[in-house]
This record gives structure tokens, C-alpha cells and sequence, in this order.
């Protein structure tokens, strides 16, 4: 009896004990991980650096700004204003269904790097948005337009002209219409890195400027009789007895490649010669052309491939005007056409003709080529970069921006910037191309640095004769400048193991490259004109 009353006391003992030694473990267990977690969050925070607290992520990726332009539509008091302006204006045209609202939603959860959002409106704040958020800014046109003649007004192009003189602005900002909206993450490198620049994200080519006479054919060489109008710049002068031969639907350059002087500046398509014992290499101009892609086929795969092309274009565009198709019938015109808005039935009239009114400006800026219209997306812009453009087509914008409604010769501003951003050019000088062949940063060329430049002149292989011929140039140039050359005894620039055999070359310093005029001539005809600004095509 008295074991079978001592076995359930040790058993309740012993599990007591369990329970109590379970207890204390569990206890460390958690005063452990909460001390683990408490260390790592206050090492988060003092290792963090104060860019990424405040939202600066470094030169690699500088603050950006999100700018939205925004208008209710259903107000009744815009739809009054605006029929001042305009009786017949249909209040469809700008109602509002909330884009705004959750274009924000979208930027918030897919792009919460964005420091600041300005947005842009008529003085009209939405009704559900909340004041008292400090990342939010209304901004209204007053504050904006540099000339209060200009308002109202309710062109988006005319208001895009003044994006830029936000107050405390980043540098570089994300442009956004209210009906944009994110379906995944984006990142500042989907906008732009410091190895590629800005990226360009590129969808269509510009609408046709006339029936079967696609921007591929303007300026190619050939005289297309349906091109032959004002409205497509004479064909690019390609039919020379009404085309501008002369090179007088060039614009001047900008200002800084004025004031580089004349003996700076290069032609925009040169053809570059740098002789040597009968090897020549030439720098043709490159072409992107439709008709040159295809010359190096037979003639009825380019008339097939040219018929189906125009034939494409004249759907598109009856598509868009009926009215068009009576007119296409008659023989080409070279009457100057002006362009009315009573001409238009549409805003897609409107915006297409306005691209072609952009890019026959742009031809007359940079020459003829076909291109791109941006796709629907966000457009990352530089003020500084705006305002260059700005100035370069300054009345065009001032044109612009007294419009109080969309006009056909409106410029349309990302298709003007990004084509800006990609055709401006800088001119470097020779010293500057000697640095870059440079590469130890000696001050001199090494044998090494001069093969390299000689590969840049002539197609591989390099052939030996083009070595030698380099090596005479060096020596009669060092012979004119009055210094003592002895072919004998050679002062070498550069340590023996970055040095050929068979080397004959004198020591050539920056001073030698720049006074002599035949191989700086190459330097500067073949490296001098770059790209002003960074970017990449998409």
C-alpha cells in the first residue's frame, strides 16, 4: 500500500520539476532572441547612412522628384471657364474617373523612392487628397507660367513648357500623367544609370507627312513625287528643281559650337582621309535608312516591301480623315498648306500632326531621319537639359505656350526633349582626344597607345604600312618643330616591357600631337564630334 501511494507522488514531483526546468528554458530562449533582435536593429540604425534616411541615394542616384499635371474635367466651374474659350467644348474631353488617385497608389507601392510629388493643376485640388501629407505639393499654374497672359490655358503642351520652374525641383524628375499607372516595381535604374545614361524608351515611328511618303524616304537620295510638298520639305531637297539644294533648311548650330570657332567646327557627315602608302580607310556616312537597309536586294523585294509599306500608311491615315482620300487622287502640289484647327475633327489629329510638325523642325535642326515616338510611360527629365532645349528652339516653345488649346504646330515636349538629348554633339579638342588614347596617364604615347589609335583609324588587321607611315608623319612633324631627331638613338617615353621590337617612334608628347597639323587634323575629323549627353535606346 505504501508503494502504490509513494509511485503518484514521485510522478506529480518529477513532472512539476520538468514543467519548471521547461519554464526557465523557454524563458532564456525568448530573453535571448529579444536581445538578438534589439543588437541588430540599433546597428541598422547607426550603420545607415543619413542618404538613405533622408532619401538621397548618392551621386549614382540622385534624389527624383514625380511631377503630375492634373485637371477636373466634371468640375462644373472648369467646364465654364473653358467654354468661354471654346463653346463647342465637349466636357468628356477631361473627365475625371480618379486616375489621379491611384496613379498615386501605384507610385506609392512600386516607387516609394520618389522623394517629393508635385502636382501640377488650374488652381483645382482633389478633393480626397490629404493637405497635411509633406510629400504631396499642389502646385498651381500662377506660380509657374512666366507670362500671365498665358492663362488660362488648357493645352497640355503650353503647360509642359513650365514644368521645370517648380520650386525646389530635383534635378532630375519623373514627368507622369494621371493616367499612368505602375503594375510591378521600378527602380531609379530603369530610369537611368551612370554607365548608360538615360534611358529612352522608343514605340513608333512618326505618322507619315503625306499619303505614300513615309519619313524613311525623306532626304534618301531619291526623288519621291509624293514627298515632293511643302509639307514633307521637298522630299529633303532629294528633287532638286524645287528642293532646297542650297542646305538652307538647316538651322545654325548652338551656341557652343560657335563659339569653338570656325577651325573647331566639323561638318555633320564628313568623309575623313588619313593617306598612307596607298591604304585608306573612309568614314562613310552611316545610314539607318529604309531604302538603303534593303538597296543590297533585288528590285522587286524593294518595290514589293515599298508597296506594302505605303499601302499601310494610306489605310492609317484614311483611317483617321476620310476626307483625305479625294485629295490624294490629284497630282502632288508645292502650295504651302496652313493648318487650322477647324481642319481637325479629333485630338488624335491634333497630337499626330503636331509630332510631324515636331520632327520636320528637328529635321531642319539635325538633318533627315525617321524617328521614334516615346512610348506611354514616365518620362525621366533634367531642367538643365530642358532649358537647353528650350533655348535652342525658343520660339517655337514661346509659339507653344501661348496656345490656350492644342494646336497642330504645338512642340510636343518629351518627343522635342529626348530627340534634343540625342542629337546634340559637343566638340572635343585635340588635347582632350590625346588624353583619352592615353591611357597610363604618362603624358605621352606608349607603342601600345598608338596601335590602339591606329586600330581606331583603319579596319583590322592593321597592316604594317600604316605603322610606317604613322612612324614618318611623327618624324616629320618632330624634324619641322625644330627638334633634334637622330634616327640612331631613339628617346623612348615608355618602360621596355610596353615597348615593341621594331619601335622607331620618338617620344610623342601632347605638345607634338597638337602642332602637328596632319595628325591632329585626324584626330580631331575622326574622334572631335561627340554625343553632348549620355543615353540609351530602349
Amino acid at each position: 500500500m505504501r508503494l502504490r501511494r509513494r509511485w503518484p507522488r514521485r510522478m506529480r514531483r518529477a513532472i512539476e520539476q520538468l514543467r519548471m526546468q521547461s519554464r526557465r528554458k523557454l524563458r532564456i530562449l525568448i530573453g535571448a532572441v529579444g536581445l538578438f533582435l534589439a543588437i541588430w536593429l540599433a546597428g541598422a540604425y547607426l550603420f545607415t547612412s543619413e542618404s538613405d534616411k533622408t532619401g538621397d541615394f548618392g551621386s549614382s542616384c540622385s534624389p527624383i522628384d514625380a511631377v503630375y499635371t492634373w485637371v477636373n474635367g466634371s468640375d462644373p466651374n472648369f467646364i465654364e471657364a473653358i467654354r468661354r474659350f471654346d463653346p463647342k467644348y465637349d466636357p468628356s474631353r477631361f473627365d475625371d474617373k480618379n486616375e489621379l488617385r491611384y496613379s498615386l497608389r501605384s507610385l506609392e507601392k512600386h516607387a516609394n523612392w520618389i522623394r517629393h510629388v508635385y502636382i501640377v493643376t488650374n488652381g483645382q485640388i482633389p478633393n480626397w487628397l490629404d493637405l497635411s501629407y509633406e510629400r504631396v505639393t499642389v502646385v498651381p499654374h500662377e506660380l509657374l507660367a512666366p507670362d500671365p497672359s498665358q492663362l488660362p490655358t488648357f493645352s497640355s503642351s503650353a503647360i509642359e513648357t513650365f514644368l521645370h520652374r517648380i520650386p525646389r525641383l530635383s534635378k532630375r524628375f519623373l514627368y507622369l500623367n494621371d493616367d499612368i499607372f505602375l503594375g510591378a516595381p521600378l527602380y531609379p535604374e530603369d530610369l537611368y544609370t551612370e554607365a548608360e545614361g538615360v534611358r529612352v524608351y522608343q514605340a513608333w515611328m512618326v505618322p507619315d507627312c503625306a499619303l505614300d511618303c513615309p519619313w524613311t524616304y525623306i532626304g534618301d537620295g531619291a526623288c519621291d513625287r509624293h514627298c515632293n510638298i511643302d509639307a514633307c520639305q521637298f522630299d529633303g531637297g532629294d528633287c532638286s528643281e524645287t528642293g532646297p539644294a542650297d542646305g538652307s533648311h538647316i538651322l545654325p548650330q548652338s551656341q557652343e559650337t560657335h563659339e569653338l570657332g570656325a577651325a573647331a567646327a566639323v561638318p555633320p557627315t564628313p568623309v575623313h582621309r588619313f593617306p598612307h602608302m596607298g591604304l585608306q580607310k573612309l568614314f562613310k556616312k552611316s545610314s539607318a535608312n529604309f531604302k538603303d537597309v534593303m538597296r543590297h536586294r533585288n528590285v522587286s523585294t524593294l518595290l514589293e516591301l515599298r508597296r506594302i509599306v505605303e499601302r499601310f500608311n494610306k489605310d492609317k491615315l484614311m483611317s483617321l480623315n476620310p476626307e483625305m482620300e479625294a485629295s490624294s487622287t490629284g497630282p502632288p502640289t508645292t502650295q504651302r498648306h496652313v493648318l487650322h484647327k477647324e481642319d481637325f475633327k479629333s485630338s488624335t489629329d491634333i497630337y499626330s500632326h503636331s509630332l510631324i510638325s515636331t520632327n520636320m523642325l528637328l529635321n531642319k535642326a539635325y538633318g533627315f531621319k525617321a524617328r521614334y515616338v516615346l512610348a506611354h510611360v514616365g518620362f525621366l527629365l533634367e531642367g538643365e537639359i530642358v532649358e537647353a532645349m528650350q533655348q535652342r528652339f525658343r520660339q517655337q516653345v514661346l509659339d507653344t505656350a501661348l496656345q490656350r488649346f492644342r494646336a497642330p504646330t504645338d512642340l510636343q515636349y518629351a518627343f522635342a526633349y529626348y530627340s534634343f538629348l540625342m542629337s546634340e554633339t559637343r566638340v572635343l579638342g585635340v588635347e582632350e582626344i590625346f588624353d583619352e588614347f592615353d591611357t597610363d596617364g604618362s603624358g605621352t604615347w606608349s607603342d601600345r597607345e598608338v596601335r590602339t589609335f591606329l586600330t581606331r583609324i583603319y579596319p583590322p588587321p592593321l597592316d604594317w604600312s600604316a605603322m610606317r607611315y604613322f612612324e614618318e608623319v611623327i618624324q616629320n612633324c618632330t624634324r619641322n618643330q625644330g627638334e633634334d631627331l637622330r634616327v640612331d638613338v631613339v628617346e623612348h617615353s615608355t618602360l621596355v616591357y610596353e615597348r615593341y621590337e621594331d619601335s622607331n617612334l620618338p617620344t610623342i608628347t601632347r605638345a607634338l600631337v597638337v602642332r602637328c597639323p596632319l595628325l591632329a587634323e585626324a584626330l580631331t575629323a575622326n574622334f572631335g564630334v561627340r554625343p553632348k549627353y549620355h543615353f540609351h535606346r530602349w
